[in-house]
């Protein structure tokens, strides 16, 4: 029996356009069991910022415009990380975790 690879979607950044392209692929590649997809991040939750005012202000507490980002993505691989290189040529990004500094490379096929 012949394995196929996985096609390698590649999200950098948890924002809103990474976070809402992420959830889109989710539902548009339900069926797709041949399709990964993977969101690096800097950070392991996202902020929503148009409220930040609002925190400032007293009106609401910080904790209610976070939200972890593996709490959003059901299928979705997220890797904490800070972009430091990405290879066009080879196809590969390589990222360093924000605390441990550990390096990491991820291929790619689609990168977004």
């Amino acid at each position: 029996m012949e394995t196929v690879a996985k096609q390698r979607v590649l999200i950098l950044g948890g924002g809103f356009a990474g976070l809402n392209t992420a959830l889109h692929l989710e539902k548009l590649l339900a069926g797709r069991p041949d399709v990964a997809i993977t969101l690096v991040n800097r950070e392991n939750y996202s902020l929503f910022t148009p409220m930040l005012s609002e925190v400032a202000g007293g009106g609401i507490e910080p904790s209610h415009i976070v939200n972890p980002v593996r709490a959003s993505l059901k299928r979705t691989e997220f890797r904490e990380g800070v972009v430091r290189r990405i290879d066009l040529e080879r196809r590969l990004v390589e990222t360093e975790h924000p605390q441990s500094h550990a390096p990491s490379a991820l291929a790619y096929d689609r990168l977004v």
